[in-house]
């Protein structure tokens, strides 16, 4: 029984000698090898732009949100109506009539 278990050759064993002998498959296993994990690499790369990218598009769609919100907010505080009216009622104030209105003369 040992004898049939030494004769089964080591697989690892005969890879390592076969590469050896065979420099050119060494060298396309070392390339395939560095091509591979260079792949894995720009591909995680890119994964985290793409993340980082939507973060970027929901923080401007979030701010464009507000800048309208203060675009209409603006807009609601400087209507001439709304001015009038507060000038009316919290300040007293009314259009003067042209009794009320007097003519400067500068030298």
């Amino acid at each position: 029984m040992n004898a049939k278990v030494q004769r089964q050759p080591n697989l690892f064993f005969e890879i390592v000698r076969v590469l050896l002998n065979n420099k050119l498959t060494a060298l396309l296993l070392l390339i395939i090898l560095f091509s591979s994990l260079s792949v894995v690499q720009v591909t995680h790369s890119t994964r985290q732009q793409l993340i980082l990218q939507d973060e970027l598009l929901q923080q401007r769609d979030e701010l464009d949100l507000q800048w309208r919100y203060l675009v209409v907010e603006e807009e609601f505080y400087s209507q001439h109506a709304r001015i009038e009216e507060i000038a009316k009622m919290q300040l007293k104030m009314k259009r003067p009539t042209s009794k009320d209105e007097q003519v400067i003369v500068l030298p």
